[in-house]
């Protein structure tokens, strides 16, 4: 068993502009709202490419029970100074590598793609098996959800 210091860790809590405590509707409505706004339809900025980069990274981590929970160790042992096991540290360095991948993608992506992948998927493909009427009421709270979370605190 290997134990390193981590050097670098972003903090995606700050980067969300939520709290270490927030729930999943929370951390999508603010990946929704930050990446409307670094998406490159909006912002074609070198600045604005790594931004989102680092939100696509930060959602995929966060909206993962088990990642976020092996992050949540990791960003505690930057805060406090702590070794980590290099299997950590390892697993967060692959999650950025997978991040980096779905980034290129959802850059390459309309933001009306994306929302629109982001509703069925929330609306669930068990909805989709269940009847349209249930897929469609699916569809409809989370577009709902997907709207008013990109336009809070604007």
């Amino acid at each position: 068993m290997h134990i390193k210091p981590l050097t670098m860790i972003t903090n995606y809590y700050i980067l969300l502009k939520i709290e270490a405590s927030a729930d999943l509707n929370t951390i999508k409505k603010a990946f929704r709202k930050e990446i409307t706004i670094y998406h490159p339809e909006n912002n074609k900025t070198p600045e604005a490419k790594i931004k989102f980069d680092l939100l696509v990274e930060a959602f995929e981590v966060l909206s993962k029970e088990e990642k976020r929970a092996s992050y949540d160790l990791l960003l505690t042992s930057k805060i406090t100074n702590k070794p980590v096991l290099i299997e950590k540290k390892e697993a967060y360095q692959n999650w950025q590598k997978e991040a980096k991948t779905k980034s290129k993608t959802y850059r390459e992506s309309s933001l009306t793609e994306l929302f629109l992948l982001d509703i069925f998927a929330e609306a669930g493909f068990e909805a989709f098996f269940l009847g349209s009427e249930k897929l469609i009421e699916g569809v409809g709270d989370t577009l709902g959800d997907v709207i008013g979370g990109i336009f809070d605190g604007l």
